[in-house]
């Protein structure tokens, strides 16, 4: 490290015509550091900088082409003054883009090409050899020239030399359209080609000898990092007991592997901008139709609907393994940094990401909570009760949504998600069947008629049994869910039928017509619920099919 002391590094704008005719010095730089955002990553590069007093270029061109120009920023320290004047960063030029493979190839079909010019000429030179066999000069030579014999030897070797040519010359004629084809399809592939890296010129002025370590930082955009956790719970103790793990799934596509990097994930979102949607005014008029037809009221499905944008589809993450049973292997944890609005995971140590080489996950954090247990059953859909464990988040830093994995009593139980909760939001999470808990669902009646022999109403109704029993040698708490119908029709009208238990919950969570029934079981205990609706509509009206009214 060089002594904090001798340190002055200004970032100036200077006038562009400082950098005219100074001293280039490339130089080549590390990844040490990398913060992950859930929709990017911000890098910082280090590299060693040794010039002479005066104005000089430092050049960076190991760069990912990835990286946002306009984030450039320089820091670090040194011994003397050194002043930046301006961060220049662009792509390199389209003959700059050297691919070595493709290159080689290119030179290699061009050098071969070259080959089949010289035997074409030399093909052509023996077939103008084997035609002056054959000329009159040649059989005239001499005091009487050439006799019969001769002459036709002459010929047959023309002739054979001729062909011979002529075939050589075509193959290597046919060769060189096929090396035309090649050599433009990699000439338009290198044209084409995206650039491997980008190039930053920093300006800088150093009043003496500068000597020091600075470092460079940037924005990319092909990296991210999801939450994904283990929730791992224990029923075999005094009291229940839950540790929630919670993991940083990182992916990354940047274009330069992080080799041995200082990492951070941050919950700030970089992505989203810097301020709220401008909503614009919601105008309701009348339809106006075409002249001739007749005009319609407002509230058709063209005019009144207003489509939501579909919510992007969780990422899944891959399924974390299991700890060994016979010795608990201890993970590091993150150093948790949680300020204003945001929080952040040092992970500890350093650690390798490599590009394009799928997810890796990190522990950054766990908590132990003391959850409550209930067994929660739907039986008109399905008389399994399931083992919920329900908590109060207590945390300050907030659960992001993300795939849980979830253990009961050292058993994986299969995968959920889990919603985003910040400090005292209710968290539940599901941990499969719970056999210990017996549900039966029974119809007591299914009626559909009318009010009266001469009526104007047509009714229908439904009675229900619903019995909970406790096979647990513990208490339980059960809760029970249906629901009662929903109308919006002025004629059509929903009763409760006399003698039913009455739910505990109505509405649940906002939802119309969804009740619930809560109570604790003891060891061996049961619970009755008799639940159950009528309808009545007028008999000339037909009721639309309804799901569960079968």
């Amino acid at each position: 490290m060089f002594p904090q002391r001798t340190v002055a590094l200004s970032m100036l704008f200077l006038l562009p015509s400082m950098a005219a005719g100074a001293a280039e010095f490339d130089l080549t730089s590390r990844v040490d550091a990398v913060t992950v955002f859930p929709d990017g990553a911000s890098i910082t590069r280090r590299f060693t900088v040794e010039v002479p007093a005066g104005e000089h270029v430092l050049v960076l061109g190991d760069l990912p082409p990835s990286a946002d120009p306009g984030s450039l920023r320089i820091a670090g320290a040194g011994e003397g003054r050194l002043t930046v004047g301006s961060v220049d960063a662009r792509q390199p030029r389209a003959f700059e883009r050297t691919d070595p493979e493709r290159v080689q190839k290119l030179e290699a079909l061009r050098d071969e090409r070259l080959s089949l010019d010289d035997r074409i000429g030399a093909e052509r030179l023996r077939k103008r050899a084997a035609e002056a066999l054959v000329a009159g000069s040649t059989l005239s030579s001499g005091e009487r020239g050439l006799n019969v014999g001769e002459a036709r030897q002459a010929f047959a070797a023309a002739v054979e030399e001729t062909n011979a040519a002529d075939r050589a010359i075509r193959q290597a004629e046919q060769r060189q359209r096929a090396l035309d084809r090649e050599i433009a399809t990699i000439e338009a592939a290198l044209r084409q080609q995206p650039p491997q890296r980008l190039e930053a010129r920093i300006a800088v002025e150093a009043g003496a000898a500068y000597r020091g370590e600075l470092t460079v930082t940037y924005a990319v955009r092909g990296a991210r990092w999801a939450p994904v956790y283990d929730a791992r719970l224990a029923t075999t103790g005094a009291k229940p007991a839950l540790e929630l793990v919670r993991r940083a799934e990182i992916r990354q596509e940047t274009g330069e592997d992080w080799s041995n990097v200082a990492l951070t994930v941050s919950t700030v979102r970089v992505a989203r901008g810097g301020a709220a949607p401008q909503l614009a005014s919601l105008i309701i008029r009348f339809n106006e139709p075409p002249m001739g037809r007749s005009s319609d009221a407002l509230g058709g499905a063209e005019t009144r609907g207003y489509a939501a944008a579909p919510r992007p589809a969780p990422i899944s993450p891959p399924t974390v393994a299991q700890e060994s049973a016979r010795m608990r292997v201890q993970e590091a944890e993150a150093v948790v940094d949680t300020g204003g609005f945001q929080a952040s995971f040092v992970i500890p140590g350093r650690t390798t990401i490599a590009s394009s080489e799928g997810a890796r996950a990190l522990r950054i954090a766990s908590t132990a909570i003391e959850p409550q247990l209930i067994s929660r059953a739907v039986p008109s859909v399905d008389p399994t009760a399931f083992l919920e464990a329900r908590f109060k988040y207590a945390d300050e830093t907030p659960l992001m949504p993300g795939r849980v994995s979830l253990y009961r009593d050292g058993v994986f139980a299969g995968r959920t998600q889990v919603a985003a909760a910040t400090r005292d939001d209710m968290v539940n999470l599901g941990f499969g069947p719970d056999d210990l808990v017996r549900i039966e669902h029974h119809v007591v009646r299914r009626t559909d008629g009318s009010a009266g022999i001469i009526s104007s109403a047509r009714t229908e109704e439904r009675e229900f049994r619903i019995v909970a029993r406790n096979g647990a040698q513990s208490p339980r708490q059960v809760v029970i869910e249906d629901r009662l119908p929903v109308t919006e029709a002025q004629d059509i009208t929903v009763e409760t039928l006399s003698g039913m238990t009455a739910p505990t919950t109505r509405d649940v969570k906002g939802r119309r017509g969804i009740v619930e029934w809560a109570f604790d079981l003891a060891p061996g205990g049961s619970r009755e619920i008799r639940h159950g609706w009528r309808l009545r509509w007028p008999a000339d009206k037909v009721l639309a099919p309804v799901q569960g009214r079968s």
